[in-house]
């Protein structure tokens, strides 16, 4: 049929043209972007699985961090802790050395004056060792946020009351496993921080003392306990460092494993687009030179009215 009111041929070509140049723009905007989700050119049904992907694997790198900061804190924990148990044994020993009755009294005074100086360290190391402003030897837990459902994921590190002076029945959550308050004369099972003023010829001292061989002997008995606890202490302190270097391979590993995910899902293969773009150049160059054609057909009708 020879008609110029409409011309088919030339329409179809330039439905094509119009359908390839969008699908151009999609290609483009996959290549120059490096991500084949997003605005514009998203595909439906993974937009919302990139962005949960993207979400997770961006909590878990937030999760390793806190895990890297709480491992940081534990081994703070636990180099403290390794100090505290060193002191308790040299007070250990003293104590044993000023339970011997034919030392001196102004030897034992002397020993007792080493003794108080280290107990009033190991106070002062339990009560005032922080990291970030939070003291970690005083029975604080340490909650490490994983960023997952409803806290649910959270890692939580019970850390035992290092306090020289500190008890709690059974000696639960105690590092030195202390169950009764110190008392007079090496009294109860914590060790007491109370100062006694010099009367002489005994200078002062505090009623932990070791300035006569039975008060001596009454802390030794005492530190050969705490001195066992201390150590069993710093053993679960390591144990705990250990389950969260453990707990930090594994998140790494999740990490890498959801970024991975999210990239196969958003990012743009550029082997399959640069190919795609390629064709659709071929295909857009064809259409052109097919509506051309098309366009130049009509002029063929002009020949009937000569």
């Amino acid at each position: 049929m020879s008609i110029v009111n409409y011309n088919y041929a030339a329409h179809s070509a330039a439905n094509v043209i119009n359908s390839n140049e969008r699908l151009m723009d999609k290609t483009m905007a996959r290549i120059s972007s490096g991500a084949k989700v997003g605005a514009g050119h998203a595909d439906a049904g993974l937009y919302g699985l990139y962005t949960n992907m993207t979400i997770e694997a961006a909590e878990s790198r937030t999760a390793l961090a806190n895990l890297n900061s709480g491992l940081a804190r534990m081994k703070l924990v636990e180099a403290t802790g390794m100090t505290i148990h060193k002191m308790a044994v040299r007070m250990q020993e003293l104590a044993v050395a000023a339970s011997n009755t034919i030392v001196p009294a102004h030897d034992r005074y002397a020993m007792d004056s080493e003794f108080g100086a280290l107990l009033t360290e190991w106070n002062r190391l339990a009560d005032n060792t922080a990291y970030n402003g939070v003291a970690v030897m005083t029975g604080t837990d340490l909650v490490i946020r994983m960023g997952e459902s409803a806290g649910a994921a959270d890692i939580t590190i019970t850390v035992d009351d290092w306090q020289p002076d500190a008890q709690a029945a059974n000696g639960a959550g105690i590092a030195s496993g202390a169950s009764s308050a110190g008392a007079a004369n090496s009294g109860g099972t914590a060790m007491s921080l109370t100062a006694v003023a010099a009367a002489a010829p005994i200078p002062a001292t505090m009623q932990e003392n070791i300035t006569t061989a039975a008060n001596a002997q009454l802390s030794r008995a005492k530190l050969d306990n705490i001195v066992a606890y201390l150590g069993a202490s710093v053993g679960e302190v390591a144990g705990d460092i250990k389950s969260i270097e453990f707990a930090i391979e594994a998140t790494a590993g999740g990490a890498v494993a959801k970024e991975l995910g999210a990239s196969l899902i958003g990012d743009t293969d550029y082997a399959v687009d640069t190919a795609k773009l390629a064709a659709q150049q071929v295909i857009s160059q064809a259409a052109t030179a097919v509506l051309a054609q098309a366009n130049a057909r009509t002029a063929t009708v002009l020949t009937l009215l000569k």
